[in-house]
């Protein structure tokens, strides 16, 4: 994850997500289809598959999308850049830090990918699972953005 980045982490329904010493892992037996969640992504609008700003060169250019309406920038990327049948999570993120970042975009794709995927939505920021149609959480998640916007 960058500097400044405001991330969620979408995993399969049913599984876990546990603190190791090496960060989060969400863990489980529980899979999505990888070509189901392509397609998915090419249904929202704005959308496109652009490895020319991927963060990491080792990661597979099928797994990286970016959400860009010419104002907002919203950054995909499919299973950590590797393409397999079975994938087993999407990172989510935009900048708090430049204003092309936009959480509303985010939750949108958030909620749209969970919806179509049955996933849950971890935040990196709050370090908990949220649940995209309770209103508080999406609340709470705007608010945190705009705090850390503000202070940068």
């Amino acid at each position: 994850m960058g500097l400044g980045d405001y991330q969620f982490i979408l995993y399969p329904i049913g599984n876990s997500s546990m603190l190791t010493e090496e960060g989060m892992e969400f863990i489980g037996p529980y899979y999505f289809n990888f070509v189901q969640a392509v397609n998915e992504l090419k249904k929202i609008d704005k959308i496109k598959n652009d490895p020319t700003l991927k963060s990491w060169n080792s990661f597979d250019d099928a797994c990286y999308f970016l959400y860009n309406d010419e104002q907002y920038k919203v950054e995909i990327e499919l299973n950590a850049g590797t393409v397999s049948e079975q994938a087993e999570m999407i990172s989510v993120r935009t900048n708090y830090y430049k204003e092309e970042g936009s959480i509303t975009e985010a939750l949108h794709i958030c909620r749209e990918l969970c919806n179509s995927l049955n996933l849950s939505c971890w935040s990196m920021k709050l370090r908990r699972i949220i649940d995209l149609n309770e209103v508080q959480d999406v609340e709470t998640i705007i608010s945190n953005f705009n705090k850390l916007r503000n202070k940068s």
